[in-house]
């Protein structure tokens, strides 16, 4: 069941340069402090090879409720032409599959 008084995923994911690198700048303080991984979550087509995407992400302990129409709000129009959920890549244990990130 939806909450109408959950966070707003369209306020939450409002792009803005911060230390000039675009970002989501509303992200919540309120949710733990993040843990860091290391390599991709580019989906299921490099469940067994290594994807060649360098990036890095962290998730959050706690999670944050949202409203479900929110989402379906963002779904309808984003900067990403992002529309739909997409597929999630297996936990990565074996570190070969991992692409290295360089610093820039």
């Amino acid at each position: 069941m939806n909450d109408d008084r959950a966070a707003d995923f369209l306020g939450l994911t409002r792009l803005g340069k911060r230390d000039g690198f675009w970002q989501a700048l509303h992200m919540p303080t309120d949710t733990g402090t993040p843990v860091d991984y290391a390599g991709s979550t580019t989906g299921p087509d490099y469940n067994d090879s290594a994807s060649p995407y360098q990036v890095s992400w962290s998730v959050r302990p706690t999670v944050k409720k949202v409203d479900a129409r929110s989402v379906a709000a963002w779904c309808r129009g984003n900067v990403f032409a992002e529309d739909h959920a997409h597929g999630v890549r297996h936990l990565v244990v074996d570190m070969a599959l991992l692409s290295p990130i360089t610093p820039q």
